[in-house]
């Protein structure tokens, strides 16, 4: 598909006549001087648009490498991944992405289920470090898991992330008549959350990134529940103003790109479903980097900060961790479905041996936990920072991955204390090239690293600075201290997870009716931040979904083509 520019002034009521975008004009707050630790630096304005692209001065003319923010210390493999950041580089990638994964799905049927560990590891892969290992919970973890199962400590099968957001939210934020598709908790809360946070050149520039990014969704089966999906992309995809934008037209070709990976990887899936429980891919230190970024399915938003002249290096370290910020509820999940690239799953430490212990997986997740304290603590207003920030409410809102529900179940395993002292390092810091830990860390910067206590001086600070917004220190409270609360209460209460996900959900969208965006975005990066390294939310989640009640085994975690009675939907990007 070619994207064609147009001139600037179409006009955008004609192309997106039929919706209502009152509920996100809103006029945005500026912060409030010395609210945020440290001394945050070129926080980009929330609407760049209002001139033609032709007059930005800001924008044209740029040459590859030369960007209008902040380049960042450090991110040096991603910075060689990725060059200059361009869109053909992205493509570069995510092709190399798409043959790794056809390597190694290949082969997979001629296993037999009594395979033995050394069987599967023989279906190596041409690129170096790729192959398929069988795994098995340690003793100990097996015998905790038989325990908790036997006394009804089970997890339910991974949501379809299917509910609509409530008639509440959707009056707030005045969405009733946008399409099925985007009204879905699991949606709205997901990449419509991360557009309305990260902001865009205009207001419906930024309803028709939402739109665009819904090829997320592909992986969820969306493109089969809702028949006018890939339509309602193709439209966001060829929005003339917006491919107008800044950074406009390489977000929609990048979102192309990744849906093809997206695309392919779930034929593979389709194909080898029943093959698949209990295996993982044992990669490299480069190759996880390369299928990570194009598994976070959100290449757009990257292609458009660079394009933007944020620093390419920076950018993709932030997307690539979205993968592990995304995986550390699942493993459990992932362990026994169609997923075989769990970042959690391919670290050498576990597919070197086969097991999967605690001891092992507290260590994979302190590195992955490292990899993230600067993006959350530091470049938390950067845009793909602002996506990996929402990941934690995500977590908790998108009706699919029942965060408080793992968060309980694990608890008794998680980490009782904060890390002291708090950890930043980067990717290839963390690992060294076989995709093995190193224990590597720096103590996180004094000025970012708060005090480690359950509402910490950084938090407190922040919120005697906004005292008129109360609003703000309810949307802490009920994303850290009740839900902390209830998990350490150690009794399960479905009422009480549905009024917490329900509540967090109704404040988000006030918070953003009311233009807090910047303020949302801090207290959401370091309730991330905490539930890493202070209070160890993550970690109990992540022993949760060991608990997983093995309904999906030898299944796909997504709703199929088979068992709804639609045609598969034409593809035209690439």
């Amino acid at each position: 598909m070619v994207l064609q520019w147009c001139p600037v002034y179409w006009s955008r009521q004609s192309y997106w006549s039929e919706l209502s975008f009152q509920g996100i004009e809103v006029e945005v707050t500026q912060p409030k001087t010395g609210a945020f630790p440290g001394r945050p630096a070129a926080i980009p304005p929330y609407f760049w648009g209002g001139e033609p692209r032709s007059r930005l001065g800001k924008f044209v003319g740029r040459k590859p490498g030369q960007h209008a923010f902040l380049i960042h210390p450090g991110y040096l493999e991603v910075r060689d991944l990725i060059g200059n950041g361009t869109v053909v580089d992205l493509k570069r990638l995510s092709f190399q992405a798409q043959g790794l994964v056809r390597q190694i799905f290949s082969g997979i049927e001629d296993m037999s289920d009594s395979s033995s560990l050394d069987d599967v590891k023989s279906l190596s892969c041409p690129e170096p470090g790729a192959t398929l290992v069988q795994l098995r919970l340690s003793p100990e973890l097996e015998s905790w898991k038989v325990a908790q199962h036997a006394i009804g400590n089970i997890l339910p099968a991974k949501g379809a992330g299917l509910s609509q957001a409530s008639d509440n939210v959707l009056e707030i934020l005045k969405a009733a008549g946008w399409p099925e598709a985007l009204k879905t908790n699991n949606a709205l809360f997901g990449c419509g959350i991360a557009s309305l946070l990260m902001g865009a050149a205009d207001v419906p520039t930024m309803f028709s990134n939402y739109v665009t990014d819904m090829a997320f969704y592909y992986e969820h089966g969306y493109n089969y529940i809702f028949p006018s999906l890939e339509s309602l992309l193709q439209k966001g995809l060829a929005d003339p103003q917006a491919l107008h934008t800044p950074g406009g037209r390489e977000r929609r070709e990048a979102i192309c790109v990744g849906k093809q990976y997206i695309q392919g990887k779930i034929s593979l899936e389709r194909q080898h479903k029943a093959h698949l429980t209990n295996l993982s891919a044992r990669l490299s230190r480069r190759t996880a980097q390369i299928i990570s970024l194009s598994e976070s399915s959100l290449l757009g938003m990257a292609a458009e900060a660079i394009a933007r002249g944020f620093d390419p290096g920076a950018v993709i370290n932030d997307l690539v961790f979205s993968s592990p910020g995304t995986d550390v509820v699942d493993i459990g999940c992932d362990l026994l479905n169609s997923e075989v690239m769990n970042s959690f799953l391919n670290v050498s430490d576990i597919t070197d041996t086969g097991i999967v212990s605690e001891d092992v997986l507290r260590r994979v997740y302190d590195a992955y936990a490292a990899t993230g304290t600067r993006m959350l603590t530091q470049r938390w207003h950067e845009p793909v920072a602002r996506m990996c920030a929402a990941l934690y409410t995500w977590h908790i809102q998108n009706d699919r991955h029942m965060f408080f529900r793992r968060a309980i179940l694990g608890w008794p395993k998680a980490r009782k204390s904060p890390a002291r002292p708090q950890r930043e390092a980067d990717f290839d810091e963390v690992f060294d090239e076989q995709y093995r830990t190193t224990g590597f860390y720096r103590p996180l910067d004094p000025e970012y690293a708060c005090n480690g206590e359950e509402t910490c001086n950084h938090v407190y600070h922040f919120l005697d600075c906004y005292q008129e917004e109360p609003l703000l220190r309810e949307l802490w409270w009920i994303l850290v201290v009740e839900p902390l609360e209830y998990v350490r209460g150690g009794q399960i209460d479905e009422r009480r997870e549905h009024d917490l996900v329900e509540g967090s959900r109704l404040l988000m969208a006030k918070l953003y009716s009311r233009g807090l965006v910047l303020e949302m975005v801090w207290l959401i990066a370091h309730a991330n931040h905490h539930a890493w390294q202070v209070n160890y939310l993550f970690e109990a989640a992540m022993f949760g979904s060991l608990l997983d009640g093995g309904a999906l085994a030898g299944k796909l975690d997504r709703h199929e083509e088979g068992k709804i009675d639609m045609p598969p939907m034409s593809y035209t990007c690439m």
